[in-house]
Parts: C-alpha cells; structure tokens; sequence
C-alpha cells in the first residue's frame, strides 16, 4: 500500500488474478526442418495449441505458442522477423537439437524441456518451495478472471547473472530482484517503479537476451519470487518472443534488426537545447533569450517553448496564442536567421474546453468506453481540465492532427516535443476494435509515428523529442527520461534510467537539466549541466528558470564550460552517435555492456562511455567527490590537470566546480 498506487490519472496496467498454472504436459513432433520445429502441444488441464521454434537470424530462435481455445482480438506486432533464415536439426528419439548458426538448442521431448546450451541455461520446470509447491511459472497459460488466457515461461537464472533493459528504469540498470510491469505509465517523476518509457527486451549477462513481441502487458519476475529462475508472463492470445544469443552488443544489434534502426537527429539536435520553461511565455520574452543567448555567447542550437505557446486549456489545439505570439511566422524567421531551430510542446489529448472539442466528439475521434461513450478523464495530475484522447486508429481523427501538425510546422517550427501518450485505459475501446489492453503500451507509437511522418514531409526529417514509448520508439530518435525533481537523488536515478535506455535499444536518451519540478540550487545545477551536456542529447527545461546565467557568475562560469565543451565534442559526438544506429549499440554505454564478465562493471551503474574513448562519470552528491570505475585501458582527465589512471580499478576522484566529469582513452584525439 502506498499513496502513489492509487493515483487517478495514471492508467494502471489489467489486474490478471490468475488461477493455478496449466502447463504444457504432452508433444509430439508434427514438423522438423531446415525452417524449424512444429510441435502439437496438450496442456495438463487438456487445452491443445501448437508450439513453433523457427529461426529468425543466425542467433535469434523465435518460439511461439498458441492453444486453440486463446480469444482472438486485434493485435498488432511491432516485430518483423526476417524470413530467409534456416537452421539445421538433428534428432533422437527423445530430444531434437536445433543449430542456427552461434545458437544451438536442444528440445528435450519427455518431459518438455528447452535448453540453450550455448549460454548453459534452460526452461525452469520443476523449482518447487520445501513443500512441493511449484515457485515458477511453467511453459504453459493460465486462465483470467475474465476467461482470456496468460501465456508463461520460465528460465533457470544463474547465481552471479544480472538483467537489464525493459525500457526506462529509474530504479537502476540491474534489475536483478525485481518484478517489472511491461506498461507505459506517467511515472509522476523519477525515483519509483513506474516508468514512461517500456520495451519488453530483456538482456541477460549469461549471453543471451529475450525479445516479447506483444502490446499487452508482458510483465517479468526477474528472481524475485524465486532466485533461481525468472519468469515472463504475457496476456495475450498468443506467446510470441525470440531468444537471442551473443554478447550484450551482439544481442542489441539483433534487436535492431528486428524492430528497426534508430532515426538518426540532425547534426543541429545535438548542440544545446534551451527552454524558456513550463511557464507563461511570449513571442517579446523568446526573443529577449535569444538576444541574451547570442550576445552571452552561450553554445545553443534550439530554442524551446513549451506549452504556453498555445492558449491556457487548449494545449492540444495545436494553436498558436494570438495574443502571446501575433505573428509566429515572423518570430521563426527572426529566431533562423540568428542560427535557432525551434521546439514546440505538444500532446494527444483535447481538453473538454477546447474549441475543438465539440467536433471532434461528433465525428467519433476519441477513443470510448465499453458503453460506447466518449471516455473523459484527467491526464494532468489535477491541474487542468478533464480531457479527451484522440482515437489514432480512426482515419478522421488521423487526417485531423496530421493537418494540425502540418499547419505548426509550417510556420518553420523544426521539431515537436511529443509529451505524455500514457494515458489510455484498459477499458477504453479504439475504431479498430482494439482495446486498451493492446492499445495502451501501443498508442505512444502511433502518436509518435505520425508525427514524425508529418516532421519529415514539412522539415526534411524525422525527429520528436518524446516523453513515452514501446519497443521499436527508436525510430523516432530522442527521449527524455520525464519530470524530475531538483534533487540529487533524482538526478542519480536519472542516469541511471537513461542507461536502462541504453541497454533497451534507445540510444538518444536526454534529460531536463537541472530537474523539472523545484529549483536547483548553484552546484547542484552545475553538477547536472555536466552530466546533460555529456549526454547523449542536451536539454536546459524545467518549472523554473533553467537559464544558465540566473545562477550566479561561478555557476555559470562552470556550465558555460561544459557548454563549450559540448561543442568541442561535436564531431565525435555525431560520428559515434552515426555508429550506433549503423550497429544498434547505444550511443551512452554502461560499464556492463562491455565487460559482463567482470563484476566491478556491474556495480559501476553511475557512469558510461559516451562513444567508445570517452569515460563520464556525473557528480551525484555535493561536495565534488565520488568513487568512479576506470575500465581496462589507460585514462586521461580531458583537462590534463591530474594524472591519467590506468584500469581496471576503482579510485576516489575530486572535481573542481568547473571541472567535468570527463576522461578520454589515451591515444584516442577527440577534444
């Protein structure tokens, strides 16, 4: 029980409340071929279905299994397999082996067993507690209070093994112990389980990695309920999901291929982005910081302004405020010819106020509920008025705000920051037939697919700066890891919710520096710039001013070096983040990705590689002091003010304010 579990406006994800397991109790080999295995299946409660093992790549195996009674209801999947595939199998009269490539698995028949011998694990089948009880949850469904099935499958987990990825985890990189929701959800800040940002891709550090390919709430017990196993289960109508084998990089690489590349931003997205901040803003008050910014000389490639670019209460309309911005046209060009992209704020949803609202809701372009009634509710913590989510499947409402984003854009607007996408509910009912069950974790995609689709037809790319996503939301190119408070503790979950991105194929992850709810005091401010403008994406926005010289002349002293500093990384910055959608390897890389097998690189959670020479490791307490692991190699301080380190080793470093967290390989020239 906790106050933030029963918090309105956050949709929470279906309560299953299963009956007892029915697992797979029986096989027999219908197919066996350079295409894979087809087994017909019966449960121990007698439901019969089928079981597929397939080759995907020459280390992805695809294992599907469907029962013949699982409802069928529209679905959509967001992977795409390639077809070309083959595997070799070899067979006994018990067991049938499968080689596909550096993948090889064995089917044990009797009892139904699979084991992946190339990274020695199997199916957990048989962990019972000191009474008998069954502690995992077998290959096999269990049957919902509504009469819909869950699918379940288990894994011995070894001793020393660490998972990571599944989208956005403020609670830490490691996720070992835990038990983590698949279901896209305002997280309300940054320091709980909720998370906005959800990919169900599990990356083991035994060599291998799980990929679900569903929209439903696939959820993970990841030792948590037994420390010898973890378990996925997922409710839908079908279990469909692909064991992967290679080391980390390797594994995130065979991610890419099978929900896409990552969208690379334009050169301009990786300079500096300043906000005016989640406040009254005008057309006088942005180009007064723009002015400011120019004649400071402060690094800066996008000027952003949030929602009070629009009217208060109508911030869907996708409207320019004619009394704030009389002539948005004018203002864009002015901002251009200073050398400035623009950034606007956005987001699905119409306000009941909304002018719009009326015709919108005649025309059928919300989503409803099970009673065919509009569903209306609060999607902003109780600030603001009820609202409206438009129905994206529903080709009149799609037509509509792709003619809204279009007219914004037209104005000379570069890019749009796609905020919130969280809210659909379980019960809501979408134009397709879809229901929010499927649609909620799916819906950020759409949402952010369209409006990238219009981005690139008007401004000649792709980009959104989104706050929510789904597996393959790569595509779309930045994140932003979400509302943070001005806190150490936040700026430290932070990091390493940006480097659970990392491990979950999103590789331009930022961050609002400084924290968005609060005012961050001088150092904490600066300490947060260093970290942000080491990132792989840079964002000055919060509720109150985040402009580097409200701080004081030290603090800004210190930022404006960071700022430089960014600058002068550039190039390297562009060509690594190139490299990572080439391989599918993040751009930020944690300890861990490169070095599984050492378990000082676990415990380096606070830190990464930005590219493949450059070490940062951002301050997360005051007092400029911290531990940081050094990995093999030789290190430099980016300064040449202290000795190089040579790891790997742990050692104790002191900052100055002004000094960034940075060290460089030696021999690599890259500042």
């Amino acid at each position: 029980m906790h106050p933030r579990d029963s918090t309105p406006w956050v949709a929470p994800p279906p309560s299953p409340h299963p009956a007892a397991p029915d697992p797979l109790a029986g096989v027999s080999v219908a197919h066996a071929g350079n295409d894979g295995v087809t087994l017909d299946v019966r449960t121990a409660a007698g439901r019969t279905g089928t079981l597929r093992l397939r080759p995907a790549t020459d280390n992805c195996l695809r294992i599907t299994l469907r029962l013949a009674e699982a409802t069928k209801a529209p679905r959509v999947r967001v992977v795409t397999a390639p077809t070309h595939a083959t595997c070799a199998v070899e067979r006994s009269p018990d067991t049938l082996t499968l080689h596909l490539g550096s993948l090889a698995l064995h089917v044990h028949l009797s009892p139904l067993v699979l084991e992946l011998t190339t990274c020695h694990t199997r199916q957990a089948t048989d962990v019972s507690d000191p009474g008998g009880r069954t502690t995992v949850l077998p290959l096999g469904v269990s049957e919902l209070a509504d009469g819909q099935l869950a699918y379940h499958d288990s894994w011995i987990t070894g001793p020393d093994e660490h998972f990571y990825g599944l989208g956005e985890r403020f609670t830490g990189p490691d996720l070992r112990g835990q038990r983590v929701d698949c279901w896209v959800q305002d997280a309300q800040g940054s320091t709980g389980t909720r998370s906005y940002k959800a990919v169900p891709f599990l990356l083991s550090s035994q060599g291998y990695a799980v990929l679900v390919d569903t929209t439903a709430a696939a959820s993970f017990d990841l030792a948590h309920s037994n420390t010898g196993a973890w378990s996925l289960t997922v409710p839908d109508e079908v279990l469909d999901y692909y064991l992967i084998t290679g080391t980390p990089a390797e594994c995130l690489r065979t991610y890419r291929d099978l929900t896409g590349p990552a969208l690379l931003p334009p050169d301009w997205a990786f300079g500096p982005w300043i906000s005016g901040g989640f406040r009254r803003d005008s057309a006088a008050e942005v180009r007064e910081r723009a002015h400011r910014v120019r004649e400071l000389g402060f690094p800066c490639s996008v000027l952003h302004i949030d929602t009070y670019w629009q009217r208060h209460g109508c911030w869907s309309d996708m409207e320019w405020d004619a009394e704030a911005f009389p002539d948005p046209r004018g203002l864009m060009t002015d901002l251009a010819g200073q050398g400035f992209h623009v950034s606007l704020w956005m987001n699905p949803y119409l306000s009941v106020d909304s002018p719009y609202f009326t015709e919108a809701d005649r025309n059928g372009w919300f989503l409803r509920t099970g009673s065919d009634t509009t569903w209306i509710g609060q999607v902003w913590g109780g600030a603001h008025p009820d609202s409206a989510v438009l129905d994206l499947t529903h080709p009149g409402a799609d037509d509509w705000f792709r003619g809204r984003v279009r007219q914004v854009l037209a104005t000379g607007v570069s890019v749009l920051k796609t905020d919130f996408g969280e809210a659909v509910p379980v019960a809501a009912v979408a134009h397709n037939g879809m229901t929010g069950d499927r649609l909620h974790n799916l819906y950020p995609l759409l949402f952010n697919d369209l409006v990238a689709e219009v981005t690139r037809e008007v401004a000649g790319h792709g980009l959104t700066w989104s706050r929510s996503t789904w597996t393959g939301g790569q595509r779309h190119g930045a994140k932003w890891t979400g509302d943070s408070n001005a806190s150490w503790q936040d700026l430290a979950s932070t990091l390493r919710a940006g480097l659970s991105l990392s491990f979950s194929g999103q590789p331009f992850w930022s961050h609002d520096i400084g924290g968005f709810h609060g005012t961050p005091d001088p150092e904490l401010f600066v300490r947060w710039a260093q970290f942000g403008l080491l990132s792989p994406l840079s964002r000055f926005h919060g509720m109150t001013s985040r402009l580097p010289w409200d701080f004081g002349e030290e603090a800004y002293t210190a930022v404006l070096h960071a700022a430089r500093l960014r600058t002068s990384l550039l190039p390297y910055v562009r060509s690594a983040a190139a490299d990572a959608v080439r391989t599918g390897e993040p751009l930020a890389r944690p300890m861990a990705l490169d070095h599984p097998g050492r378990p000082d690189a676990h415990a380096a959670d606070l830190q990464y590689l930005l590219g493949p020479d450059l070490l940062v490791a951002p301050l997360y307490a005051p007092g400029g002091r911290r531990q940081v692991w050094f990995p093999p190699g030789r290190w430099r301080p980016y300064d040449g003010g202290r000795d190089p380190v040579t790891g790997p080793r742990w050692q104790h470093v002191e900052l100055p304010l002004a000094t960034a967290p940075l060290w460089v390989r030696a021999g690599a020239h890259v500042v």
